[in-house]
């Protein structure tokens, strides 16, 4: 089913997710997931047949959504994210098991100092997909860019780094402020990936139109924001292991022509398809399918401080929410999480009122508000603001996002909020947040696995992913503690009191966690589903 990756990670920029989610549906047409290569973190942990693969063929993957240019200093979408996966490799990654595995680096980074010191080393024999070597100079390119370019969705999480050093060909060394336990988890994200800085230079702002980095895919051309294709790389590491001609994403925003697509062989991998078409996929014995609860959630945005934009000091936009933060809560009791998946996503997803899902080790239950009219009522009563209170909900296009927010109109409505719902093309509604252009957004996040990277990006201040604008020095000074701390009982303990933290009306009403749902035939195998909800190709082919 077609869902918004915030991708503000990043998603953005809000990948978030996202690139984002709104549902999150991911079928995979004619594949059998799972292949073993050196390329770790962009296979899964069962091998496929190699024998039974044939080299060439066109892989077609159908999206809900557009990325973003394609500059992973910049890029916000959880679909940016899966076409990275295919031709933008970083340092790290995450693997089957949910953890952080090298990929471009040769092994973990080696940490000392109390912390303070991480010392990287680089597979040897890397090549950019211009021909030219990947080294540490490389390396500090990528990641000084990440963190000065004005633009950049990636400096907030790597803020705590103060140098980047190549102390020699293949080594980087980092040295931090404070420690930092989300660092190489971080690494494994958008903020770990090395571009060329050949085609850096000749290509300047424009490098997300004409991207190089390491992959097993490499850019080809982008003829609308709707198509990207890439070609298999001559340069690549492993590329005697890649075995498609091509992999191209298109964009489909209407689930049923998804669907169809799908059937017809149009594409051959669908990630827009909505829960009763997965139904019927479970249904037919030429596909296989499985539904795995992740990391990513979804929620509603409030822009309670970002009336000029994330990047400009904070100031309360004139709408209500900004003027009596309680109506945030009063809008939540509204509402019911469960109606929404229930009536919208077919119950596949999980509602929850925190940034961190209950599969997260860090998770702490904290018991969500039940919807509550009478007590609704009762607190707009006491703000003496007039009923009906006008609400411009931002959804992004597509059919269940409009669905969702007549959902949650017609339930607030009866709490005396008078909710239009403003369908937004996607890249067109996350300028919008950026630029403070917004009351409420209803936007999703694609999860990370550590903690920090589900919660720092938006709350921090001057984020490129806060658009709600808040700044909370109470907040703050618990995230540093969690970051900060090293054992996971510690964290946790922090994390319980961030997430309590965030119930008191912070800026985002969190509604569900993501359902990721595959289905597989045996026309296309390789396909790698990892746990952080990003599809990789590397060695994907068609056996017939």
């Amino acid at each position: 089913m077609p869902f918004i990756f915030r991708h503000r990670n990043t998603s953005a920029k809000k990948g978030r997710l996202a690139g984002v989610l709104i549902g999150a549906s991911l079928v995979l047409a004619s594949c059998s997931s799972g292949s073993s290569s050196s390329t770790a973190a962009t296979t899964a942990s069962t091998a496929a047949p190699a024998a039974t693969i044939k080299n060439g063929g066109q892989i077609i993957v159908g999206l809900p959504a557009a990325p973003e240019a394609l500059d992973p200093a910049t890029e916000a979408t959880y679909y940016g994210r899966i076409v990275f996966a295919n031709m933008c490799l970083g340092l790290y990654g995450i693997s089957s098991a949910g953890l952080p595995t090298p990929v471009l680096a040769s092994a973990a980074p080696v940490i000392s100092d109390g912390g303070l010191t991480y010392t990287i080393t680089l597979r040897s024999g890397v090549k950019f997909n211009d021909g030219t070597p990947l080294n540490a100079a490389a390396v500090v390119t990528s990641l000084t860019r990440d963190q000065t370019l004005p633009t950049s969705a990636r400096a907030s999480a790597l803020k705590d780094i103060v140098s980047v050093t190549a102390t020699g060909t293949d080594t980087v060394q980092l040295k931090l402020a404070s420690p930092d336990s989300a660092l190489t988890t971080i690494l494994a994200g958008r903020s770990g990936i090395v571009v060329s800085p050949t085609a850096l230079a000749k290509e300047g702002a424009n490098f997300g139109q004409q991207p190089v980095c390491v992959g097993p895919f490499m850019f080809s051309s982008r003829p609308s924001l709707d198509q990207i294709n890439l070609v298999k790389s001559p340069y690549f590491y492993d590329a005697s292991k890649v075995h498609a001609a091509s992999l191209d994403f298109t964009v489909i925003t209407d689930p049923s022509t998804c669907y169809s697509n799908l059937l017809s062989g149009a594409i051959n991998v669908a990630a827009c398809l909505a829960p009763n078409d997965v139904a019927l996929l479970k249904s037919n014995s030429a596909y296989q399918t499985q539904t795995v609860i992740t990391n990513a959630y979804a929620g509603l945005d409030i822009n309670v401080g970002n009336a000029n934009g994330y990047n400009k000091p904070s100031a309360a936009p004139n709408n209500p929410f900004a003027q009596h933060p309680s109506l945030m809560k009063a809008f939540e009791l509204s509402i019911s999480r469960k109606t929404i998946n229930n009536v919208v996503f077919s119950g596949i997803n999980q509602p929850g009122c925190t940034p961190l899902a209950p599969s997260s080790p860090y998770h702490t239950s904290i018991g969500c508000t039940h919807r509550n009219i009478a007590e609704a009522k009762a607190i707009i009563a006491a703000t003496g603001v007039s009923t009906p209170i006008p609400v411009t909900l931002m959804e992004p296009t597509g059919t269940l996002n409009t669905q969702e927010g007549e959902v949650i109109a017609s339930e607030a409505a009866q709490a005396g909020f008078n909710v239009t719902v403003q369908s937004t093309e996607f890249t067109t509604a996350l300028a919008a947040a950026e630029s403070g252009n917004y009351e409420m957004f209803a936007i999703g996040w694609s999860g990370r696995v550590d903690p920090d990277q589900n919660i720092t990006p938006f709350y921090a201040p001057g984020s490129a992913l806060n658009y709600t604008g808040v700044q909370d020095p109470t907040l703050q000074s618990l995230l540093v503690q969690g970051r900060t701390a090293t054992t996971v009982s510690a964290r946790k303990a922090v994390y319980a009191q961030v997430e309590k933290r965030l119930a008191s009306d912070l800026g985002i009403i969190y509604l569900y966690h993501e359902a990721f749902q595959l289905a597989t035939s045996a026309k296309l195998q390789g396909v790698s589903f990892t746990p952080d909800g990003i599809i990789h190709f590397a060695n994907a082919g068609f056996t017939a």
